[in-house]
């Protein structure tokens, strides 16, 4: 009997965890990855056929993926190119709008994007519900003059994920003010009646700095109800913001797959970090833990639950320009027992790609593609190695669906760790390939050898509108 019961634990303990996805925004193209950061692949790009001529000048931004197995796809995809140049921020309908990737598959669930006199019409965080709904910030504004854009009309709002599917307001967002930062509203995972949100109270507060000199602030509350309540729902946490922080509130709100935990996102002084509190009980007289605090220099943009860890984006500026990569820590993490940037895991390394917003499902095979009918493209890439000393040679197979000209581009941080907000383009090579796999060699490129540091080669079929496939390897001193 011993013996069986011994048999019968290893086999309840035998079979590994099985990886879930993530999946991330560069502004030209949402991407893809396992959440240990292999295989990452575009999704889909801005310059795809299907978007090229409606987001003109545009860019995609904002993925949600339903974290309990979900494998449709939401994102907005966003373009200005409407507006007359005599009014700039008039730039129509719809300046931001959410599209739906589902098997391949790509559907407009927005209006289309178009002009429209003095208006601009927005929407902002998609996210998906339980029950198959879409819930998103919804922002009309209206006899825009000057350079200045009026109070909007602006609620949460949830539709049905059906090209042109009706709107209804999601509680009584629609009398309520909407942060700079948007309502950022998290459906419950766990019933789909339920939602968070963050709503503006109002400035005139004042919270002690460092030194103890109060300062000018705005308090926000997230709030945590049903679609039909018609009320004020009850508030989760409060939160104070210096005015300097310009109305943002929190950035980010994501709830545990029960929808018992909240985390919070609040990159703007005088606490700053990643966050976690209960749902439940009396906002002020409950735990609120910091999971990582946000160290000077740095911005934490989205976090989500992402099984045992917490996914999220970290930002710098580098010469004006931001840059970003996708990060995790477990769960368990408290700024106690964890900092940033030495105890996360950077999943993405190329900091000049600006990864941002990274969502999170427990579905583990790999999300498609955007199907785009004809189009020849880099089906694989692989290293033998991802580790190679300086002077030698890294060997790639790339495999491609017809016969073309490969495009390699290689991006780096020679002298990483110590230098992570300095990727840059390293350099470039083509050559011709045929269909099915192809041997690349990487040694030197434009004539010298790369520095020790850690690199990413860009692979993809030039004149294709399919994205690139991403190799990640480091270089040895």
């Amino acid at each position: 009997m011993a013996a069986g019961a011994v048999s019968l634990t290893v086999l309840v303990l035998a079979p590994p965890a099985l990886a879930g996805q993530i999946v991330w925004s560069t502004g030209g193209g949402i991407w893809a990855m396992h959440d240990d950061g292999s295989d990452p692949h575009e999704l889909v790009s801005v310059s795809s056929p299907p978007l090229a001529t409606a987001l003109a000048q545009g860019t995609l931004a904002s993925p949600d993926v339903f974290q309990n197995a979900g494998t449709t796809v939401l994102f907005l995809g966003q373009t200005k190119s409407f507006a007359p140049s005599a009014q700039p921020l008039a730039c129509g309908v719809d300046c931001s709008a959410t599209y739906e990737l589902h098997a391949g598959v790509l559907t407009q669930l927005g209006p289309a994007p178009g002009e429209a006199a003095d208006a601009a019409y927005y929407e902002s965080q998609p996210r998906l519900t339980a029950d198959g709904q879409e819930l998103f910030g919804s922002a009309l504004y209206s006899g825009i003059a000057g350079s200045a854009l009026p109070p909007p009309a602006a609620a949460l709002v949830e539709r049905a994920l059906n090209a042109g599917a009706q709107v209804s307001e999601w509680g009584a967002t629609g009398s309520q003010t909407e942060p700079s930062a948007g309502f950022d509203g998290t459906p419950d995972p766990a019933d789909p009646s339920q939602a968070a949100w963050v709503a503006a109270q109002g400035c005139g507060h004042h919270v002690p700095d460092a030194q103890g000199v109060a300062q000018p602030s705005c308090q926000y509350e997230v709030q945590f109800g049903a679609t039909t309540s018609g009320a004020d729902a009850p508030v989760v946490i409060y939160d104070n913001e210096y005015v300097s922080a310009a109305g943002a509130g929190p950035t980010s709100l994501a709830l545990s797959s029960d929808g018992a935990t909240l985390l919070m996102v609040d990159p703007y002084a005088p606490n700053t970090g990643i966050y976690v509190t209960p749902v439940a009980g009396v906002a002020g007289a409950k735990p609120v833990t910091e999971v990582i605090g946000q160290p000077a220099g740095w911005t934490f943009g989205q976090a989500r639950f992402a099984g045992a860890k917490i996914v999220f984006d970290a930002h710098q500026q580098h010469k004006g320009a931001a840059t970003g990569d996708i990060y995790t820590v477990p769960a368990s993490c408290t700024s106690a027992t964890c900092s940033f940037p030495t105890d996360a895991t950077n999943l993405t390394h190329d900091a000049a790609a600006n990864s941002s917003n990274p969502a999170w499902t427990s579905a583990s095979a790999p999300l498609p593609a955007l199907r785009v009918a004809g189009s020849p493209r880099v089906t694989a890439a692989t290293a033998a190695v991802k580790s190679i000393a300086r002077g030698g040679k890294l060997h790639l197979t790339v495999t491609l669906s017809a016969a073309g000209t490969i495009v390699v581009r290689v991006t780096g941080r020679p002298g990483a760790p110590a230098a992570p907000a300095k990727s840059r383009v390293i350099g470039s090579l083509r050559l011709p390939g045929q269909a099915g796999d192809n041997a690349v060699t990487i040694g030197r490129l434009h004539g010298q050898p790369l520095l020790p540091g850690v690199y990413t080669a860009w692979i993809s079929l030039g004149g294709s509108p399919a994205g690139p496939r991403l190799v990640h390897f480091r270089v040895r001193g």
